[in-house]
């Protein structure tokens, strides 16, 4: 292949620490904002913060075991901000957020691999390049649809006039984030990632495992996502600025997953299927099910080409065809082990439960570098592989239809001899260290009272101890965060600041907005409603249509005939209704928000949505 073997990736760049940032915020970028009392925007997609209570008096944090801040402090040193130059033309920038991005250079012209999660990152990582070479970048590559990887898109052709490369179904992927599940997965990935964890401080977020910080929850952040415009199905073989490039779709982490090989120069960029941890085959943040077969295939795909130099976008890249070769093996090993040993204890007639205790990497499988629970963990992967085959049912007859948690709460109560004595074990078993074992304890003693600050206390304390203990970021996040909400330290906020998602919000087919009003219908305000109602949009001349039929709302493609009510607004200024940008009452008052109907059945269509949950 004409390449010369590397044994070590050459530093280009090294501007120290990424600088601090505020962390607070929830969820991603079309997270919707609520004024009370306004009845329109009860009909829309929103998360609405919920109020903390007084916060109970705090113990002293737990201090982590030496070897655990060792093990953190070496894994920063991983993500540190730096460029690398991996062979002749091909650079990784590593270090300025979660996810790398990759300049491959040209003959007269450069492209880019990937391209952040903000403006403000993709911007640090384009003056890094623009020090490397002043060729212009004549096109993009996404590996995949996560928000992490194509939201700087504008800060490396801000006209938006560029060929942008993915696979066909990322388009649809990107759209999805306007999802009726934004305000839980938002809350969820917030936890995950330690966007609200104070840097630094006792409770600090010291990574995320594949990286420094998660960009896209930070709420000064700005999206600038270009649309993908070149797409293909299964292979797509072309020319970029006079290097050969080869695009294999090969899912994995995401359904939409591809990989780029370099074939001149040996290099492939595998996006999100390979990185320096074990594989997240399952996220605690929520995700579709990840085939994790597929993942397998999708590596040997890989490792058949024999590349020279392997660029993940996340963590470093490695070089030698024989160190790729094993690594790849390894990794596809350890996948395809976890899903083989869990079927196999599941056609034994093993629980989730039983699997986890049973199913435990090889030892030299658990000894890869590239194989560390930093980022996943076997035991989610064995959780995911069951619920993906079989459902949530765990076939115990006695788990088919359970007790409510109310009722446990009250059993375990009645066993420890009172709610008193059930605290009281949670303390005890907080004192011995049986740290998981004490905070189910102390959340039954919630149940029974929820205005206890000592059971709410003494759960958080165990929360943060098994976060504090912790060497996966995930873990080690989502339980110091849950322990701080408890203590009333954080709550939920909006990620993305709405102005700064109107960009990418701009660019998501209005009938996504209005496809995800019927999840939020009231059942007891409209269990006697007939009502049906349209929505039409004249500057992109499109229509839609809710029927609301005793108790369900039904989203109807195309404006529907015999409506009662009609509503007609240019899509642009729907959407600023939407993010909170524009308040619904000005617009209807101004005109700008039309309807054909009557007054009394508007107001009343209005009132039967109501807002998204907020936490406990």
């Amino acid at each position: 292949m004409g390449v010369t073997f590397a044994p070590e990736i050459d530093n280009v760049k090294r501007d120290g620490r990424p600088s601090e940032m505020t962390w607070t915020g929830l969820g991603m970028v079309a997270a919707t904002r609520t004024r009370r009392g306004t009845a329109l925007a009860a009909a829309i997609l929103v998360l609405v913060a919920c109020e903390s209570s007084e916060p109970p008096e705090q113990t002293a944090p737990l201090v982590l075991d030496a070897d655990t801040v060792e093990k953190l402090e070496r894994l920063n040193e991983e993500f540190q901000r730096n460029v690398y130059t991996v062979t002749d033309g091909v650079y990784q920038a590593v270090g300025f957020g979660i996810a790398n991005s990759i300049m491959v250079e040209g003959d007269d012209c450069v492209f880019i691999v990937d391209v952040m999660g903000s403006m403000e990152t993709a911007r640090a990582v384009r003056a890094e390049f623009d020090e490397i070479t002043q060729k212009p970048i004549r096109a993009l590559i996404y590996t995949h649809n996560h928000a992490d990887h194509v939201m700087g898109g504008l800060a490396f052709a801000p006209d938006g006039e560029i060929d942008v490369y993915a696979h066909e179904t990322t388009n649809d992927y990107i759209n999805r984030t306007v999802s009726v599940l934004r305000p839980i997965l938002g809350m969820r990935g917030a936890r995950m990632f330690g966007s609200r964890l104070t840097r630094p401080g006792p409770d600090q977020l010291e990574n995320v495992g594949l990286g420094p910080f998660v960009e896209t929850l930070d709420p000064d952040m700005t999206l600038g996502l270009i649309r993908p415009n070149k797409t293909f199905s299964q292979v797509l073989r072309t020319e970029i600025c006079g290097v050969r490039v080869e695009l294999v779709h090969a899912p994995g982490e995401t359904n939409d997953q591809l990989f780029v090989w370099l074939p001149e120069r040996g290099v492939l960029m595998p996006g999100d299927n390979i990185y320096k941890a074990f594989p997240n085959l399952y996220s605690i943040r929520g995700t579709l099910y990840r085939d994790v077969l597929a993942w397998v295939r999708s590596i040997d795909k890989m490792r058949a080409i024999k590349p020279a130099y392997l660029v993940p976008s996340h963590t470093r890249a490695i070089s030698g065809q024989e160190q790729v070769y094993q690594t790849l093996t390894a990794y596809r090993d350890a996948i395809q082990f976890v899903h083989d040993q869990t079927i196999q204890g599941i056609n034994r007639g093993l629980t989730p439960d039983q699997l986890v205790d049973a199913v435990k990497l090889p030892p030299g499988l658990a000894k890869h570098p590239h194989l560390q629970e930093r980022y996943g963990k076997v035991a989610w992967s064995v959780r995911g592989i069951f619920s993906g085959y079989l459902g949530w049912f765990d076939g115990d007859a006695a788990t088919l239809e359970p007790a409510s948690p109310n009722e446990r709460a009250r059993g375990m109560a009645s066993l420890a001899g009172g709610p008193d004595r059930l605290l009281a074990a949670a303390r005890d078993a907080l004192a011995d260290e049986r740290y998981a074992w004490a905070a189910e304890l102390a959340s039954h003693s919630i149940r029974l009272d929820p205005g206890s600050t000592a059971a709410t206390q003494t759960t958080a304390d165990a929360l943060r101890a098994l976060g504090k203990r912790q060497i996966n970021a995930n873990a080690r996040n989502y339980y110091i965060t849950q322990a701080l909400e408890l203590e009333g330290e954080v709550g939920t906020r909006d990620s993305i600041k709405p102005e700064n998602a109107l960009s990418f919000v701009s660019t998501v087919p209005i009938g996504r907005f209005v496809a995800a009003i019927p999840a939020n219908l009231d059942y007891e305000k409209s269990a006697d409603t007939e009502m049906l109602v349209g929505f039409h949009f004249p500057d992109v001349d499109e229509g839609y249509g809710i029927h609301i039929r005793r108790g369900v709302a039904e989203f109807m493609e195309g404006l529907p005939e015999g409506r009662d009510l009609t509503i007609t607004v240019d899509s642009d200024i729907w959407r600023e209704i939407v993010l909170g940008l524009r308040s619904p009452i000005k617009a209807f008052a101004s005109g700008e928000v039309k309807f054909e109907g009557s007054a009394i059945d508007l107001v009343g269509f209005l009132r039967l949505f109501k807002k998204a949950a907020g936490r406990r």
